[in-house]
């Protein structure tokens, strides 16, 4: 199968497989499975970094099954997705940081009878 065909057919399985739920909704489901059994905190990023692992597994043993190859370019898109995601709430993190600290100590209570 030639790269544009390939492309085409990663593009309608996407379309296909939105049965399954909202691709957000449904790796936050995932992660946070995944993150009890393993016992550390993963990402949707990292979800999707480990689908396409499998897919690389699974090229390597069938290198003439197009479905690796489509559902790995599917799996990249989504962890592109992610990642930008992720670093959009850092840098919102990071400025509130800096331009709303939070308190280290408890605020002590100015007004007197209160």
């Amino acid at each position: 199968m030639d790269y544009q065909n390939t492309m085409s057919k990663a593009i309608s399985i996407l379309n296909e497989r939105s049965r399954y739920g909202d691709l957000i909704d449904v790796h936050t489901e995932i992660a946070k499975i995944a993150s009890t059994l393993i016992g550390k905190d993963l990402s949707l990023h990292d979800i999707a970094m480990i689908h396409h692992i499998t897919k690389l597994v699974r090229m390597k043993r069938d290198k003439t099954n197009v479905d690796h190859y489509v559902d790995g370019i599917n799996y990249l898109a989504f962890a592109s997705e992610f990642g930008a995601a992720s670093d959009v709430e850092a840098d919102i993190k990071e400025m509130a940081a800096k331009f709303a600290p939070m308190p280290k100590a408890p605020v002590p209570d100015l007004i007197e009878g209160s």
